[in-house]
């Protein structure tokens, strides 16, 4: 089971929670497989995260992003208070929220990685087919 950003969900994945409004209202039952119609209504109610099952994304905990680094960073910063409940649910807080981060940056530098792949691939049948012509 992983909470993960909507904008980082794919069809496919499968809900391991229900996705509740404010009020408590079941709006998409446990065990859904989402498409992209699903996952474009849940991004047009402003629902940011969801829980799915298995761990299909990686978070960033091995990335050099600078939120992988501040998630790591927490052990050492949390290490007085080891046996302290409360202070223990804050740093899971902060590490999931860096987490969660950590990996809305790995998706955003890959969806730029592959948009340059894209045109420069364009560009190349592009330049190919102008090439052909003139011969």
């Amino acid at each position: 089971m992983q909470k993960i950003p909507v904008k980082l969900a794919a069809p496919g994945m499968k809900l391991a929670k229900p996705v509740t409004r404010d009020n408590g209202m079941v709006v998409l039952a446990e065990g859904l497989e989402l498409t992209d119609g699903i996952i474009q209504k849940l991004e047009t109610m402003d629902v940011e995260r969801i829980v799915v099952k298995g761990n299909p994304l990686d978070l960033g905990d091995n990335d050099n992003s600078s939120w992988a680094k501040k998630s790591e960073r927490l052990d050492y910063l949390f290490r007085r208070y080891a046996k302290d409940k409360w202070m223990y649910r804050v740093k899971g807080f902060f590490k999931e929220y860096f987490d969660l981060k950590a990996a809305a940056q790995k998706a955003e530098e890959e969806a730029e990685r592959l948009a340059e792949e894209q045109a420069a691939a364009e560009a190349a049948a592009a330049e190919e087919a102008a090439n052909g012509e003139d011969a």
